[in-house]
């Protein structure tokens, strides 16, 4: 709705100044509902001084809680894979809690898309397995299709994707550059102690 409003829509206004008048006209035979976050509908309703008196009912959906959102990726799992798939821990274990409340930081920010953002995280889930699971078979092992790990629901640990990575071998071989090195490790470092306390369901620092 609020989109009417702004200044990137071209005719939006007429659109809006028609869609009051219509409003009016279809009093009591047309239920109008107005949908958008709650930032950007604000400043909608500021806009034009007879909107807010044309729709009085406000409606506020909350942000899913980090349970909620758990809850929302089990179910998508399941219904993806008819209740076939594991989950390394179990779908309500470690690691699915430690991916849904890394969402759920995102909490209350604009953008944070709730479900949708679960729908996200589980992309990247997938990928992961499947890249696993490529680089097993690879190596001559037998994996199981039907199995989401550790690693697919959190990705690599830190120390471990720092001595893999290409990038990192090179800088270490460049000469000079020790304040950059430094600085790199330090984040790791930060990035590391985050992933323990995530382990250990500790907030992090």
């Amino acid at each position: 709705a609020y989109q009417l409003s702004s200044g990137n829509s071209q005719g939006g206004s007429a659109v809006l100044d028609f869609l009051l008048a219509e409003v009016e006209n279809q009093r009591s035979k047309i239920c109008f509902v107005l949908a958008g976050y709650a930032k950007q509908m604000e400043s909608f309703f500021a806009h034009n001084p007879g909107i807010p008196s044309r729709f009085p009912l406000e409606v506020k959906f909350e942000d899913y809680t980090d349970q909620e959102l758990l809850q929302i990726m089990g179910s998508k799992i399941d219904a993806k894979y008819s209740g076939r798939m594991k989950a390394e821990e179990g779908l309500q274990g470690l690691y699915c809690r430690i991916a849904t409340c890394r969402v759920g930081r995102a909490r209350g920010k604009e953008g944070f898309g709730n479900a949708r953002a679960v729908e996200n995280l589980l992309s990247v889930i997938y990928r992961r397995q499947s890249d696993r699971l490529r680089v097993e078979r690879r190596e001559g092992s037998r994996p199981d299709d039907l199995l989401l790990t550790k690693e697919d629901f959190l990705g690599p640990e830190p120390t471990n994707a720092l001595l893999k990575s290409k990038a990192w071998v090179k800088l270490q071989e460049l000469i000079g550059l020790e304040s950059v090195k430094e600085s790199i490790k330090s984040l790791v470092d930060s990035v590391t102690v985050n992933y323990q306390r995530e382990l250990d369901e500790k907030p992090i620092i």
